[in-house]
């Protein structure tokens, strides 16, 4: 790698570091919805097109590429350093003009200067068209690969370490270095009459040019392959942080090394000292075959994905495979291994073709501006790219399913074939065939052996639910959701029985529930139990997921046919920005959202999101948390502990088996003293009975920790922020140890139940002790240990009553 292509390989770091922490910052303004993340990446290419193709006249005229390269340079630099501040003091905006308003305003103008560069470095490496494919080739290369290594370290190193705002400030420094670097080793190039010169005669319309058709339609194809295969992969790594960095990383990787073989490959052949038209015919080659090959290696990683799995068909709906007790690397190693298999081989393909794009149509237009044809190229090929990505997300994956949308995205590459090479139309349709019959035996639908019975299927642009019925040991069948590969509920009584209490317990101790929100549906038993407060008018639903909500109507024999009800307001949107905006006040807000180790999910978990809760709560009112104590350590429990005691003046803590249901209020509550003295409402009680409660006394027995001895644990541990999600890069690694009993042994701890009511001690010890023996049939398998409780503790109240 020549000296140049290090500063462009930094800036490619760079830039992949600013666009994921941008993503990130965006979020808290926009929402993290589906919606709102398409618009923050439309911004994003469309801002990199743009500035491409604005740009090229001015790369093209310039005496001083260098300098006015290191000034673009600076000055995106500079605008990171500022968007922190910025972005904190906007408002959380709610409609989309405004939304669209803030995202072209806050990322726009650095991104569009980003785009700038790219005629810059043509201009500054090409001395002629005969380079052109070889220094397309080595600068786009080298500024991809950057990206790639920009996509891996951002999360796995900048933001665990340094929080997010510090790592655009790191991302900004290297940036400086970077300009520092191109002062050094950069020279302008000698200017010929060709860069100032005007283009001689009528330009071609650009929509009238079949090259540029393909670089649109590999763009479209790339973009739309990555998205649909990335939604495939995360149902097996899960939807970390990391493994969607280790996929795009890879993709990236893929695209870059496949540009620099294009370099290596002009190198060796001296394809550079044929005439122009031959450059140019040999140019449209690659790309012809580029696209006539794509298809077959997307195939065959799909192939190699399938053997490497195990799995017949790999879109009938996988689930997680994370090995607990495996180590950390052993895990990151998978998901790279899965990744390469899905994504290198076509990414190379698409790495091969921009580079010969360009190059065939420079030598195509010589009467043309070389930089004029370069910007062109890039933003056909990234608004192809913004195209495939909103198209595979919005309309492929929820309209047709992930099995149809990889079929066209890898059909589209035929189209590129064909637009590169219209006279070679038998080729195209002979490829197609052959592709057509492979497609059918990778993607091809096959039986699901075993008893399990897939009950819905469906997706859209957020999530991937899946509902199965699974016979149990004792003859019965469990229903449960799974969410992008995740199991997240089911009506195993031990689930059912969280499900219920985090509305249930709540609603309790507050006594007259008349306005509640529940801010993530799930399988809507949570919401469903509100129903079960006579004194509920309106039940407020937030998901952030239409295909979970589809979900939740397969669970209407347990959560009451709670999204048919009167009560009901179902709201498709982010549940942190619906709070920041809304200006309703609850009397109940209770959140059960993902697992906070799953991508994104530890914005629900900060201190900021925690103390929105505690806004919008009437006077008087009371907010309840969901926290496992399963693929969480110690710290990570005592951190998500410390926050919520951080953003509410009064909080206990409530176990329902092996998870914790956390309160928080303004003051005591209204039945807090007593709660062991009521009866329970017949509705709740008919639920209830289910789950081992059939009385006030009962629920009382569940406490583990008030005020006082909360905060006594949490002592000294800091609260997570917005800008520094520790659980978000430490949960990941924490599941892989298994389960950590330290906290639910605090929970069971004997000494607290003299703490309780005398009324409720027999229950409470009866209790812990079955709890106990869940920690004692732990080394038999946690699915073992968890079905022996929900069976135990759904008794308990007929023999200790």
């Amino acid at each position: 790698m020549r000296s140049s292509d290090v500063v462009f390989f930094l800036t490619g770091v760079a830039a992949l570091g600013y666009e994921t922490v941008w993503a990130r910052l965006m979020a808290r303004v926009l929402g993290s919805d589906a919606p709102a993340a398409a618009l923050v990446l439309s911004v994003f290419m469309a801002g990199l097109g743009l500035g491409a193709y604005a740009f090229a006249g001015i790369a093209r005229a310039s005496r001083a590429p260098v300098r006015l390269f290191i000034a673009l340079e600076l000055c995106v630099a500079l605008w990171a350093v500022l968007t922190p501040t910025l972005i904190a003091n906007l408002p959380v905006v709610d409609s989309w003009t405004a939304r669209a308003f803030v995202a072209a305003g806050v990322m726009l103008p650095p991104i569009v200067l980003m785009g700038a560069t790219f005629p810059l470095m043509a201009r500054m490496t090409i001395r002629s068209d005969a380079e052109t494919a070889s220094e397309t080739s080595a600068f786009y290369g080298a500024n991809t690969l950057g990206a790639a290594v920009g996509a891996l370290i951002t999360p796995f190193v900048a933001m665990p370490l340094l929080g997010l705002n510090a790592s655009l400030y790191a991302a900004a420094a290297l940036e400086v270095g970077a300009a520092a670097l191109a002062w050094r080793v950069l020279q302008d190039p000698p200017v010929h009459e060709s860069a100032t010169q005007a283009a001689r005669g009528p330009a071609r319309a650009a929509w009238r040019e079949p090259l540029l058709w393909s670089a649109f339609l590999f763009g479209t194809a790339a973009l739309a392959l990555e998205v649909l295969l990335l939604r495939l992969l995360v149902t097996v790594t899960g939807a970390s942080v990391y493994a969607f960095s280790i996929v795009t990383f890879v993709f990236l990787f893929g695209i870059g090394i496949g540009s620099r073989q294009l370099t290596e490959r002009r190198t060796r052949t001296g394809l550079g000292d044929n005439s122009a038209a031959q450059r140019a015919a040999k140019s449209r080659d690659a790309v012809f075959w580029a696209g006539i090959c794509l298809p077959f290696l997307a195939l065959a990683g799909l192939l190699a994905l399938r053997y490497q799995l195990g799995e017949g068909d790999l879109f009938s709906g996988l689930e997680n495979r994370v090995a607990p007790g495996a180590s950390v690397w052993r895990m990151w190693a998978g998901h790279a291994l899965f990744a390469g298999l899905a994504l290198l081989p076509p990414a190379i393909a698409f790495g091969l073709a921009l580079p010969s794009c360009a190059a065939a149509l420079v030598g195509e237009r010589a009467d043309r501006p070389r930089e004029h044809t370069l910007g062109l190229v890039y933003a056909w090929n990234t608004c192809g790219a913004l195209v495939g990505s909103l198209v595979a997300g919005f309309v492929l994956m929820p309209v047709v399913g992930p099995r149809t949308g990889v079929a066209l995205a890898v059909a589209l590459t035929l189209c590129a074939a064909w637009c590169a090479a219209p006279r070679r139309g038998q080729t195209v349709f002979l490829a197609a065939i052959a592709a057509s019959a492979v497609g059918w035996l990778v993607l091809g639908t096959t039986e699901r052996g075993g008893a399990r019975v897939v009950v819905l299927h469906t997706h859209d642009a957020h999530t991937s639910a899946l509902v199965e019925d699974t016979p149990t040991s004792h003859g019965e069948r469990v229903r449960s959701l799974r969410v992008n590969g995740k199991s997240e509920a089911s009506t195993a009584p031990v689930d059912v029985r969280l499900q219920y209490l985090l509305g249930h317990v709540p609603a309790l101790l507050h006594g007259r529930v008349e306005r509640a929100l529940v801010i993530g549906l799930g399988t809507g038993m949570t919401a469903g139990s509100l129903l079960d407060a006579d004194s509920l008018r309106d039940l407020r639903i937030v998901e952030i997921s239409r295909a979970v909500a589809t979900a939740a109507r397969t669970f209407a024999d347990w959560n009451g046919n709670v999204l048919d009800d009167a009560r009901t307001t179902l709201v498709i949107a982010d549940g942190r920005h619906y709070l920041a905006t809304t200006e309703w006040k609850f009397d109940l807000i209770t959140s059960d959202p993902v697992h906070p180790w799953t991508r994104g999910s530890s914005d629900l978990y900060t201190l900021e999101h925690f103390r929105r809760m505690r806004a919008a709560l009437a006077p008087g009112g009371v907010a309840s948390q969901w926290l496992p104590l399963y693929e969480l350590s110690s710290l990570d429990v005592k951190t998500i502990l410390a926050t919520w005691c951080g953003a509410f003046e009064h909080v206990s803590a409530w176990l329902s088996a092996y998870d914790l249901v956390l309160v928080g209020s303004a003051a005591p509550l209204a039945h807090e003293s007593d709660l062991y003295r009521l009866a329970l409402p017949p509705k709740m009680l008919a639920h209830d009975r289910a789950i081992g409660v059939a009385h006030g006394v009962d629920v009382a027995a569940l406490q583990v920790a008030g005020d006082v001895e909360l905060r006594a644990l949490v002592g000294g541990i800091e609260p997570m922020l917005d800008d520094r999600p520790v659980i978000e890069f430490r949960a990941p690694k924490s599941s892989m140890r298994g389960y950590e009993a330290e906290i639910l042994r605090w929970a069971i701890r004997d000494e607290y139940v003299s703490r309780l009511p005398v009324e409720s001690h027999g229950r409470a010890r009866a209790f812990r002790s079955a709890v106990f023996g869940f920690l004692d049939r732990l080394p038999q398998g946690f699915t073992v240990a968890a079905d022996r409780l929900g069976s135990e503790i759904s008794t308990l109240y007929t023999s200790t009553r």
